[in-house]
């Protein structure tokens, strides 16, 4: 047996693990549902006990690999907000990345202190979804609460506490928390909202070892002896790690809950207008990249109303044969890059009494794939290139139904990375980097296949065409909800 490597993700919607070789043998590949509560202004919460629990059943069920296993990587989602008292406990429950009810927080935030760039290091909008306004939140509407909390954790980092008994962080997974540059506190937000910076843990980078395994945790866990744990990264910045975004210059798009999208450089920027911008003292090379709201959430959202799976939408959509299909935006719950507007609203344009189920469908995945786009284009703007081929990972990197999707919409040809999750991959290997491994040595060795697919020109003009129709339909909604928001005040 040789020496194993486990990924770790705390996803939005599961913890996904990957145990695998040097090599690239992949030995295990394990999911456990979470729950996240959904409820009205915006609240998206989790328990984090609940990515314990998940990790517990993940090592019951590979226990035999346990004693060949030499390092831990560890990803999640970000930004969320785990609050714990010293030892650990979660003293409120996780305000994740989808929760908005911080709108006033953050409208407070922009007004005081302007340019984020100025204090946080990188273009980081200031919107209800970071971190900062979402503590502003809890200190004006849950003071008890935050008076109990000694640590400011990300999903990822809460794991990592119980597994090693340190509260350790990332500068890009705690962004706004700290200034991504100086990698030192932001003291002028904290000092407005009237919270203590000893609350940020300890920062570090996170290719390197948060620690070895407390003897508790080998225990409770199943793990034979102490073993190191990787500092981590959000899943965004590990799946770009599986892709090779950091071994080169590359525009991709990473599929998941939302969809990450950019574009890796080797200038060094500051201001990535209403993108972000990793800089180089959190990564191997910078990136310009933007979070979407909806990718797979969009399918999961239409496929409840036709009573269908992910996977049976996938397939209907493949029986349209209409060339003239409706454009859907995929704002259902709003939309974060490139708009950073929570109150706007998908629709269908265009609809007819001519288009089937199918048709929907299918103009619910190019939908998708235009916000996406649209990611990509205003990266691409501030870059001022435009790219030949773009990488695609996550599940509709492993999906030849996205494929034709991808193509028709993008206009591009595409890299797709055959591998089920791509922040999985990018974990373990980050738990190889942690182990005394160099980080382009651990990609490397651990790299999945890949397949490419060509566009042409009659392609490229037809998903041209069909992009500029979102983007004046965009522009339309945004118009219709300034107005309504005018009409309000």
């Amino acid at each position: 047996m040789p020496a194993l490597f486990l990924g770790v993700d705390i996803g939005t919607s599961s913890v996904k693990t990957l145990l695998i070789s040097a090599s690239g043998e992949i030995f295990s590949r394990n999911e456990v549902a979470i729950k996240t509560e959904y409820r009205e202004n915006g609240i998206a919460e989790q328990n984090a006990i609940d990515y314990l629990d998940a990790f517990k059943e993940v090592t019951n069920e590979i226990q035999e690999f346990l004693p060949w296993t030499i390092g831990i990587g560890l990803s999640g989602h970000t930004p969320s907000l785990v609050c714990t008292a010293e030892d650990g406990t979660p003293s409120y429950p996780v305000l994740t990345w989808q929760d908005s009810r911080a709108i006033k927080e953050a409208e407070f935030l922009r007004e005081s202190l302007g340019d984020p760039v100025q204090h946080i290091g990188t273009s980081l909008p200031w919107a209800p979804s970071a971190c900062l306004p979402k503590l502003a939140w809890l200190k004006r509407h849950e003071p008890e609460f935050l008076k109990q909390t000694r640590w400011l954790l990300q999903p990822k980092d809460f794991l990592g506490f119980h597994l090693t008994g340190k509260a350790i962080s990332d500068p890009w997974s705690s962004k706004g928390l700290v200034n991504v540059l100086t990698l030192e506190p932001v003291h002028s937000a904290f000092e407005l909202i009237g919270c203590d910076t000893a609350l940020i843990p300890e920062i570090r980078q996170g290719q390197i070892s948060r620690g070895e395994l407390t003897k508790s945790a080998c225990e409770y866990f199943g793990f034979p002896e102490p073993i190191p744990v990787s500092t981590g990264w959000s899943d965004a910045m590990s799946g770009m790690l599986s892709m090779g975004i950091f071994a080169e210059p590359s525009a991709f798009i990473i599929t998941g809950t939302s969809g990450i999208v950019g574009v890796s450089t080797a200038t060094n920027l500051s201001d990535g207008k209403n993108l972000y911008i990793i800089p180089a003292t959190c990564a191997p090379i910078s990136v310009v990249y933007g979070p979407t709201q909806a990718s797979g959430q969009a399918i999961k959202w239409f496929g409840r109303i036709l009573n269908l799976t992910p996977d049976e939408l996938l397939e209907l959509s493949r029986e349209s044969k209409n060339s003239n299909l409706p454009i859907f935006l995929p704002y259902i719950d709003g939309e974060r890059a490139p708009l950073w507007r929570t109150e706007i609203r998908g629709s269908f344009f265009y609809l007819s009494s001519e288009h089937t189920d199918a048709d929907l469908a299918k103009s619910v995945m190019e939908g998708i794939s235009f916000g996406e786009r649209n990611v990509l284009a205003h990266a691409e703007e501030i870059l001022g290139v435009r790219s030949a081929v773009v990488k695609l990972g996550g599940h509709a990197g492993n999906d030849s139904r996205w494929a034709s999707i991808r193509l028709e919409t993008l206009g591009t040809n595409l890299e797709c990375y055959i591998d089920i999750d791509s922040t999985t991959r990018g974990s373990a290997m980050l738990a190889f980097a942690a182990s005394g491994a160099e980080l382009d040595e651990s990609y490397r060795a651990m790299k999945s296949e890949r397949t490419t697919h060509s566009t042409d020109a009659a392609i490229t003009l037809k998903a041209d065409e069909n992009f500029r129709s979102f983007l004046e339909i965009t522009n339309f909604t945004i118009n219709s909800a300034d107005r309504r928001r005018n009409s309000v005040k």
